[in-house]
């Protein structure tokens, strides 16, 4: 059974992928193959979540905000990065989060859920089942190593 001390801590991005072809290809499309991210799980009951494709180009212009760049340059921005937090409680082998910020607007006030498991090396995995526009329903997965982990092994 994963407990709340399994999952608080800091963890980076190393694997994200789909039980689908066709969704992989979308994936690839938003994350890149080498994307990045970090989670931030907290003792007193807050987290964070960034994920974005690992390759996303400057702002043409180098402006000094982002509302100064192109409408064309804010939406790949856009369209390559979530970012959402909130409260976050654990039922089960269920990870849930209660957006109170985000990127995404329409995500502020819903619940994000994740199955969670823990594998034999420590990694965790966050899984993920969403309807997608068209109706189908998508699984995804995202692999993270604790962020102290990745520092010692990338050293």
């Amino acid at each position: 059974m994963i407990t709340e001390n399994d999952i608080i801590g800091t963890w980076r991005l190393i694997a994200r992928g789909n039980d689908n072809a066709r969704d992989e290809i979308v994936s690839l499309k938003r994350y890149g193959d080498a994307p990045e991210g970090m989670v931030i799980i907290s003792a007193d009951g807050w987290m964070n979540a960034s994920l974005c494709h690992g390759d996303r180009p400057t702002l043409t212009g180098d402006p000094a905000w982002h509302t100064d760049a192109p409408d064309v340059d804010r939406l790949a921005a856009f369209d390559t990065y979530i970012s959402y937090g909130g409260r976050w409680r654990l039922e089960g082998e269920t990870f849930i989060t209660s957006v109170e910020f985000a990127l995404n607007p329409g995500w502020v006030g819903k619940e994000q859920t994740r199955g969670v498991k823990i594998l034999p090396n420590g990694e965790m995995k966050l899984l993920l089942s969403r309807r997608w526009p068209d109706g189908r329903l998508v699984n995804a997965w995202v692999q993270w190593r604790r962020a102290t982990d990745f520092l010692v092994r990338s050293a």
